[in-house]
């Protein structure tokens, strides 16, 4: 008998109850868990950009310090300090008085000499007319001659001379040799100026403006080892200011140094830009963004699906039959999000980009693609 607090059981009914018990029915006790979910997207050709950054400098391509080349008064100032400029733009006027005095002198000169000159002419031939009757001795006409040649002379001189004073006359006009931006002066109308003076302004030029900046030996090499031409016109340079703003404009590679600079394995590229509106500013500071355009298309993979063992990189890829495998690969460029593969995969490949730490090779997984996945796939 056994107690319970229902009241006594007999050994018999246990016994009984155990049988029924043992004979019912029993549900599976395993069921096949659910495929995990993993998110795959495509290997497929795509057109890669490649970009390297470096830090520049902006260089204006002309800039000049404007002095004076003769002394005088400074008459009229034609300019604002900050203006822009154009090409042959008078900008400074020195007192030009006595420049244009020396200049009437010489003419005065000039005319003297020329009546000497035609004295000279008479006085030659009457006395070669003389020599040829006989009524004067050769070492006369030898004398006309000279005194001919002498006027000559003179006024060869003073034409040189008359150059030089219209030269001089010219510099009292300061002209702009560029179209560019005046910078800061401390001029002042009055002022005396002259070549001791020094600079009285600094002209720079302003549209296009350079961009130079070092790329590491090494770079180089690897750029001309991949068949790029930093000069072909295919690869784009990009600014990004101090502000942290990216310049309106692109520009391209000019020039290619000749030499490595010793100190830091670099050579030195210069890149130009056009610059109409002047934010570009002569020695400002900005990041130069070099972006390779490639003529043809590359087969890419998300950077996301990219894993690594002692043997190298390696994707998990989802076969037709749904199940996992292991394909080592190999790669080209790694940029931005898109990975390159040179090897080991063909377009329309499908390889894992989430999901992949609760798979194994040989699993049958499902599949979702990427481009309709808005969330990771669920653990």
């Amino acid at each position: 008998m056994y107690f319970t607090k229902s009241g006594f059981v007999s050994g018999s009914t246990l016994c009984l109850l155990a049988f029924i018990l043992s004979s019912a029915p029993v549900e599976a006790q395993t069921e096949t868990p659910p495929k995990p979910s993993v998110v795959v997207a495509e290997a497929s050709m795509t057109a890669v950009t490649y970009s390297d950054t470096y830090l520049g400098r902006i260089e204006a391509i002309d800039s000049v310090d404007i002095i004076a080349r003769v002394d005088g008064f400074i008459e009229n100032i034609n300019f604002k300090d900050g203006a822009k400029v154009a090409s042959g733009d008078v900008l400074i006027e020195i007192e030009e008085d006595s420049y244009q005095a020396d200049i009437t002198q010489i003419q005065g000169q000039i005319e003297s000499a020329k009546a000497q000159k035609t004295l000279a002419d008479i006085e030659l031939d009457r006395q070669q007319k003389l020599f040829a009757k006989g009524d004067t001795p050769e070492n006369v006409v030898q004398k006309a001659q000279a005194e001919q040649g002498q006027a000559d002379g003179l006024i060869t001189q003073l034409q040189g001379s008359l150059q030089d004073a219209q030269i001089q006359l010219s510099y009292t006009k300061i002209a702009a040799p560029f179209d560019g931006r005046i910078g800061l002066t401390d001029l002042s109308k009055g002022a005396y100026v002259g070549p001791q003076s020094g600079t009285l302004l600094t002209l720079t030029s302003i549209d296009p403006i350079y961009v130079s900046f070092p790329v590491a030996n090494a770079q180089l090499l690897d750029f001309q080892k991949k068949g790029k031409n930093l000069q072909g016109g295919k690869v784009t340079l990009q600014l990004t200011l101090a502000n942290g703003e990216v310049y309106e404009s692109t520009g391209k590679v000019d020039v290619i140094d000749t030499t490595v600079q010793e100190s830091t394995d670099t050579v030195l590229v210069r890149g130009i830009f056009p610059n109409p509106d002047g934010t570009l500013l002569n020695d400002q500071l900005a990041r130069v963004n070099v972006i390779d355009n490639p003529d043809k298309k590359s087969l890419t993979i998300p950077a996301d699906a990219l894993q690594s063992d002692q043997s190298g990189y390696f994707v998990l890829t989802v076969g037709s039959d749904g199940k996992v495998a292991k394909t080592p690969i190999k790669t080209g460029e790694v940029t931005g999000t898109k990975a390159v593969v040179t090897d080991g995969l063909k377009e329309g490949d499908k390889v894992i980009t989430q999901g992949a730490q609760k798979v194994r090779v040989g699993m049958e997984v499902t599949a979702e693609p990427a481009d309709t996945t808005q969330q990771p796939a669920k653990e």
